[in-house]
């Protein structure tokens, strides 16, 4: 049936574009594969297989899923099969029917981004249940620095990037690209918290509010980390910062406020290891962020190293050894200059300091090109066998949108290969608005769900309904059920094919009619719009996954 459509399309010179469904694979492909990336690859090469007989070449790829894991995988796992069978067809990326808002946007920054930043991907879209009009600008401020660095490489007087890589091979990562599998780390307390192992990515924020000032950081702290309701997500890890001596007799004022509020967040201190060093008494937080200073000579680098650990051990304070550029070792800058290299070299010499101290240690790296840094620090790590947690942080960003885009990029990218065990957004936003930032980045990467996943298409010509108008309806409804993923759809064409990752589906099926769907399977037919929604909250109470809103 597919071979009329390929000689026709080849007679007029049109192109094709094979687009593969998570959730409508054949019988034969689900028997084979299931509804797995594999699967999905599978079925797009028996179609590529089929055009390549006819000689039949104009085609592009997309691999259509709502689940931006699912996406990334199977996107990955396309061009290695095709590499492998010497193809190279564009792809066209895409989380499908990402839904609305911060969420829609993120979740596509999320899936495009991770496989921008791999150097895989043609053309974009941005699929968001709101006017169309809307999709364009994020498509274009998610592409943009990627257009850019394209067009960089191909002028020969680019400026050159300010971390080059290293010229040694890279380490062999452990990471698996098409498969999900969380980087193996160590369990430690930050205060009363869990983090790494196996425990959830924790939220990390910067206060932003000087020590000095008692009462406002006192009043921010509270805005941070007790929730307007219920189901707000907080910040679980406060970032302080001392630059000074009175910077520390403030936060020993600060800490007596707080115990006598009880109010028991774990506090980290980003502070200068001089100062900690010379401090008359060690400042009684649950991390410490800090770094030798990097003109001493390798000895006394180490000696500091081995201070800042033996100050922290005495109390059970976590050091995070926060790792940049500027704190890369004069002498092996020197050896390996600014490069990915020299910094997971320095790295390396710090988990060595730490075995002779009861101070539980992690990492974090603040760059201009995180994921890359990242990646390759996990990977030299990983190849020592060492399994230090990884605290996420994002270069400095400035606005809403720069915001957004950048942290679910290189955020995401990063959670979704399974490294990281703590995040922070370094950014001049609200913090309320880099927690909500924050949360929907770990809900895109299928981490931590705060809130509903709401899986809805951004309409066409075959919508029965106001698509919009609904979505933020069953929002205004749902959005508590934090374990819940619910599907909208605008018809039964694509509809049951785009949800195969959703709990409960909610289609158009005609005029002011709606079908409800457990699954891919349809379990109500038909039934009046005006019911549909009630009825809808009586089948999620039905199979137990209904809560009353707090």
């Amino acid at each position: 049936r597919f071979k009329p459509l390929v000689l026709k399309v080849k007679q007029y010179g049109v192109a094709m574009r094979i687009g593969t469904n998570h959730g409508s694979l054949s019988d034969r492909i689900m028997n084979r594969f299931g509804d797995t990336p594999q699967g999905m690859v599978e079925s797009a090469l028996e179609f590529l297989r089929i055009c390549r007989r006819y000689d039949y070449h104009d085609i592009i790829l997309s691999m259509k899923a709502s689940n931006p894991l699912v996406m990334i995988q199977a996107y990955r796992l396309l061009a290695t099969r095709m590499d492998d069978e010497g193809m190279d067809y564009p792809f066209h990326l895409g989380v499908t029917e990402a839904g609305d808002g911060e969420e829609g946007r993120i979740k596509s920054a999320v899936g495009i981004g991770s496989l921008l930043e791999d150097g895989v991907g043609d053309t974009i879209r941005v699929s968001l249940t709101e006017d169309a009009v809307h999709e364009i600008p994020a498509a274009q401020t998610i592409a943009k620095p990627y257009n850019s660095r394209l067009a960089a490489s191909r002028t020969a007087a680019a400026v050159p990037v300010q971390l080059r890589t290293s010229s040694t091979p890279s380490p062999k990562e452990a990471r698996n690209p098409y498969d999900y599998i969380r980087r193996t780390s160590d369990e430690i307390q930050i205060g009363d918290l869990p983090l790494g192992g196996a425990q959830p990515v924790r939220v990390e924020l910067a206060a932003t509010v000087p020590l000095h000032d008692i009462e406002r950081t006192m009043a921010e702290i509270e805005n941070l980390t007790v929730p307007a309701d219920a189901n707000d997500p907080v910040c679980e890890i406060v970032r302080l910062r001392a630059d000074s001596a009175e910077d520390l007799v403030a936060l020993d004022t600060l800490a007596t406020h707080l115990r006598a509020a009880e109010h028991a967040v774990p506090l980290s201190l980003q502070i200068p290891a001089p100062l900690l060093q010379t401090a008359s008494t060690a400042p009684q937080v649950a991390k410490f962020i800090t770094m030798p200073e990097a003109a001493l000579a390798e000895t006394a680098w180490r000696e500091q190293a081995r201070d800042v650990l033996d100050i922290a051990g005495q109390q059970g304070t976590v050091v995070e050894w926060a790792l940049s550029l500027d704190t890369i070792p004069d002498d092996i800058r020197a050896d390996y200059g600014e490069t990915f290299e020299a910094l997971a070299r320095t790295a390396a010499r710090l988990v060595a300091c730490a075995p002779s101290s009861d101070a539980p240690i992690m990492l974090s790296v603040t760059t201009e090109m995180p994921v890359q840094a990242y990646r390759y620090i996990a990977a030299w790590l990983d190849a020592q066998d060492a399994t230090v947690p990884l605290h996420l942080t994002t270069p400095p960003l400035s606005g809403h949108n720069d915001t957004l885009f950048q942290s679910a990029i290189g955020l995401g990218t990063l959670l979704s290969d399974g490294i990281g065990d703590s995040i922070l957004i370094d950014s001049d936003c609200p913090p309320r608005t880099k927690i909500g930032f924050c949360y929907n980045i770990l809900q895109a990467a299928r981490l931590r769900m705060s809130k509903t996943e709401l899986i809805s298409c951004p309409s066409c010509g075959r919508t029965l309904f106001n698509l919009q108008t609904t979505t933020e309806r069953i929002k205004s409804q749902m959005s508590h059920l934090k374990e819940t993923k619910i599907a909208i759809m605008g018809c039964i064409v694509n509809g049951p094919g785009e949800m195969a990752d959703a709990d409960f589906g909610y289609v158009g099926s005609g005029p002011g009619k709606i079908s409800l769907y457990v699954g891919k399977d349809c379990v109500e037919r038909n039934i009046p719009d005006a019911q549909a929604d009630e009825r809808l909250i009586q089948l999620i109470k039905y199979h137990g996954k209904w809560v009353d809103p707090a």
